[in-house]
């Protein structure tokens, strides 16, 4: 195998550059060299959390897990949660695709059976730090109303502080609000795939396109009723019964029981491998970028500030006390 010099740049803190897919993808057909020098690499693969990849003019690769979509002016490849049909440059990996190895422990054997998940003492989990978020917020105090939610994350906490250990966390209850920080096609991170994997029924909202790589039946989607009090009403009734969250929690969790087209080694490879091999870099043109700027604009600027202060009062009347 040919050598290959490698960097990343501008990733979040505790990013790991040899335990991501595009490390392990590429492994397997060059003699990958890490380094932090720019004047000496083959392929930069950056993120959204500075601007040192602006330096460089040689090939480089946005990597992103976060609800963006790719500027073909600041890179010649992007691997983000979006989908844009009839662009090359554009491959959709969303963040839960990024974060998990191997999809084996989503896959349901023949006679999968979910008894030691149905008798746990807590009834519903949230774990959130970033409170700007309206639907989000609304759907935690519409079944907390109802019946407490244990809220372990810096948000609306009430464990008397974050909590340690979110698996852990998780594993002792029945449910888990499951929600994005915005709605997005195709944004899909950990949030779904945490809940899953710890036998805790998640109680869905995001993606639009969800079931396009998760079987509908594995999940309380929120968006499949008309309010949150048709929710609620579905959560506490499904809690009521065991035989109903026997069969959320025992249904595939991948449509057909595979992992979708995302999961495979060759999606991300080949794309990598035909931009190292036979491209040349794109003209650049820097500019600012803002997490989530198209949800955002989308929404408006006056809609945007007015519900981002009304998410930071809701927190801080939360912290005094005025959990309603």
């Amino acid at each position: 195998m040919r050598p290959l010099r490698l960097a990343f740049s501008d990733h979040y803190p505790g990013f790991n550059p040899c335990g991501n897919r595009i490390w392990k993808a590429l492994s397997t057909r060059y003699r990958l060299e890490l380094t932090d020098d720019l004047s000496a690499i083959d392929l930069l693969v950056f993120g959204d959390f500075s601007n040192r990849h602006w330096s460089y003019l040689g090939k480089k690769v946005y990597l992103t897990g976060e609800n963006m979509l790719p500027d073909f002016n600041q890179c010649d490849l992007a691997f983000t949660p979006a989908e844009l049909p009839g662009e090359p440059r554009a491959v959709r990996l969303p963040l839960y695709a990024q974060v998990l190895d191997d999809p084996t422990p989503l896959i349901r054997s023949t006679g999968y059976d979910a008894s030691q998940h149905l008798d746990r003492p807590g009834f519903c989990s949230f774990v959130v730090s970033n409170a700007i978020c309206r639907t989000r917020n609304r759907i935690f105090k519409a079944i907390h109303r109802r019946r407490p939610v244990a809220s372990g994350g810096k948000h609306f906490n009430n464990t008397r502080g974050p909590i340690a250990d979110k698996m852990g966390f998780l594993r002792q209850h029945r449910f888990n609000i499951a929600c994005e920080n915005s709605s997005s096609p195709g944004y899909i991170t950990e949030k779904l795939i945490d809940p899953i994997l710890a036998g805790s029924i998640p109680i869905y909202w995001g993606a639009p396109d969800i079931h396009r790589d998760f079987d509908p039946r594995c999940m309380i989607n929120v968006s499949d009723y008309g309010s949150l009090d048709e929710l609620t009403e579905a959560v506490l009734r499904i809690d009521a019964d065991p035989d109903a969250r026997r069969r959320i929690l025992e249904s595939p969790v991948f449509p057909g029981n595979r992992p979708p087209a995302c999961m495979d080694d060759g999606h991300v490879a080949g794309p990598l491998v035909d931009l190292i091999e036979n491209r040349q870099p794109s003209p650049r043109r820097i500019r600012e970028r803002r997490l989530r700027e198209h949800v955002k604009e989308a929404q408006g600027p006056f809609a945007y500030k007015r519900d981002k202060f009304i998410c930071k009062t809701e927190s801080l009347l939360w912290k005094l006390g005025w959990h309603r």
